[in-house]
């Protein structure tokens, strides 16, 4: 993905919920960038988004190219399992993002 070509947003956490969500805003056009700590789950999704039409989503291992590949000011939506792992997927974000930048915690804790 080249620096002239950004996901409009980002998503970390892919498990059912992620994944729809993610294919979802690919879909209807936004290109997105995805991460998750398994690297299979990323894998996984990516595949999905090319069987459901070549879709415009980009899968990443590693949480600085994450970030990277999104636009400024970023957006990321997270969906991953309240409670530490929330925590800790921010604090691994964190050391990427830029003031401005914005984390949604999209998880259904409540």
């Amino acid at each position: 993905m080249s620096s002239g070509n950004l996901s409009r947003i980002g998503l970390a956490g892919l498990a059912v919920m992620g994944q729809n969500l993610a294919l979802n805003i690919a879909e209807k056009g936004f290109p997105i960038s995805v991460y998750n700590r398994t690297t299979s789950k990323v894998d996984e999704t990516v595949e999905r988004a090319k069987r459901e039409g070549n879709l415009p989503l980009y899968g990443f291992h590693d949480p600085e190219s994450f970030v990277q590949s999104i636009q400024k000011p970023r957006v990321i939506i997270m969906l991953v399992k309240a409670g530490a792992p929330v925590d800790q997927t921010i604090k691994t974000l964190s050391v990427y993002l830029e003031k401005g930048d914005c984390i949604i915690d999209g998880g259904n804790e409540w």
